[in-house]
């Protein structure tokens, strides 16, 4: 049975139909179908609760097989995704996700998670995270180091600025003091990215180990980042 479902795994529609042939058949598919979760913004949602979602998944006891999550905002919709959108209630349901392997996140307001204290919020990621994404994150160099070190087996990252070189206003200084030190030994991804300074700091913590970067429009970082990683890098994929 195991191995019919994973032949299936990218087949949402035929999974959710093998998920209603019995108990045995849900057992084994649900897992598969509640792997990936999406929070974005829902205009319908009048009381503009839009963590609200978490709160239905938790009760069916399914926020534990996520796997990877998603949080989608932008100039559309909006941000909507900062430490005033968190009430008791949500951040219990948010604190239930235990088992995310990579986050995606669009237009991080870091600086406003650091100055709430971005531990209480993203700390029940610390042990499971492998893989983290930001798009377009609002931060200044050293925020985004001290973000990256609360993952302490952290391999992958990704910060890809699409639209415009963006930062933020820095936090005091007793504020950003690193938790852990990453792994940072898979691949590096990064686009329209200009700030050495966020690898120096994580360079001088815990060192850079990536076996893997595609790196574009990276200037001042791409000679740094290369000695950092000269003894276990095997690819290396530059951009214009």
């Amino acid at each position: 049975m195991e191995n019919i479902i994973a032949y299936l795994t990218h087949d949402l529609s035929a999974l959710k139909t093998c998920s209603l042939t019995c108990h045995s058949w849900y057992t084994v598919t649900i897992p598969h179908l509640h792997c990936n979760l999406t929070l974005k913004r829902d205009y319908h949602n009048i009381d503009r609760n839009y963590l609200g979602p978490l709160s239905k998944l938790d009760k069916l006891g399914l926020l534990h097989l996520v796997k990877t999550l998603r949080v989608g905002q932008g100039l559309a919709t909006g941000d909507w995704f900062i430490p005033s959108s968190f009430n008791k209630l949500n951040l219990r349901h948010f604190s239930t996700l235990t088992n995310v392997h990579t986050l995606k996140l669009q237009r991080l307001q870091l600086y406003d998670f650091m100055l709430a204290g971005a531990k209480h919020y993203f700390r029940h990621f610390s042990q499971t995270l492998r893989s983290i994404t930001l798009y377009d994150p609002f931060c200044s160099p050293r925020e985004l180091s001290c973000f990256l070190s609360l993952f302490p087996n952290l391999d992958d990252i990704g910060v890809l600025n699409r639209s415009t070189i963006i930062g933020g206003r820095s936090t005091p200084e007793t504020k950003l003091v690193p938790f852990f030190t990453p792994k940072l030994q898979g691949r590096l991804a990064l686009d329209n990215f200009l700030w050495p300074e966020t690898w120096t700091y994580l360079i001088t913590s815990s060192g850079l180990r990536f076996r893997h970067m595609d790196l574009r429009k990276t200037a001042g970082c791409t000679p740094l980042l290369f000695e950092a990683c000269a003894e276990t890098l095997d690819t290396l994929r530059l951009g214009i």
